[in-house]
């Protein structure tokens, strides 16, 4: 009998244990509006170098809103070969975008579809002794669509996150030419950074 009594204490004792655990497993971390900095790297394995910021805002749990800025130096090292001088070459980029997020207890997976516009700055000077100092500038505006991922690990206020962004343009939505489709191979992104939680 006192061996059935110590049984039954033990067994008690376990699923107790076992109820308080699973009380303090955290559930899913839904968090209303994040402000989440970074950097990044095109995937061409060029030069370039991003500097970029997420403002993400899910009025309900799985609807989501995001506004995605970034400043890109296309070529961090001031090239200076043959004569030719890079003066600055640089982009900025304001998308704003919808999508979903899906959670689980440590994480959340969000994808964006994202629209926005993409102004880019370059300018080079040959500057060869034997001839006069000859500059070329551009500058202009260019429509930016695609689709972002963004990934989020952490429970507390701030956290981890990972995004990458995978343009639609030029290709398909300039034209059906598969030649654009280089366009969009050198503008695909991948960044890394920090999140808060605001809200």
């Amino acid at each position: 009998m006192k061996s059935l009594t110590y049984l039954f204490l033990a067994c008690a004792l376990f699923v107790c244990t076992t109820a308080s655990t699973q009380s303090r497993i955290p559930t899913a971390v839904v968090r209303q509006l994040t402000i989440e900095p970074g950097v990044g790297i095109h995937t061409n394995f060029g030069t370039d170098f991003l500097l970029t910021n997420l403002v993400q805002w899910n009025p309900t749990k799985r609807f989501s809103l995001a506004s995605h800025t970034s400043f890109n130096l296309n070529n961090i090292y001031q090239r200076d070969v043959n004569y030719v001088k890079t003066n600055y070459n640089y982009s900025i980029n304001q998308k704003f975008g919808a999508g979903t997020t899906f959670y689980s207890k440590k994480s959340s997976h969000t994808a964006l579809l994202m629209i926005g516009f993409k102004y880019t700055a370059f300018k080079e000077t040959l500057h060869n002794p034997d001839l006069d100092p000859v500059s070329v500038t551009i500058n202009g505006f260019s429509p930016d669509y695609g689709l972002m991922y963004s990934y989020k690990k952490g429970l507390k206020k701030c956290f981890f996150t990972f995004r990458t962004y995978i343009p639609l343009y030029p290709w398909p939505v300039k034209g059906s030419n598969i030649d654009y489709i280089d366009g969009n191979r050198d503008s695909i992104a991948v960044e890394l950074g920090i999140g808060l939680k605001i809200k």
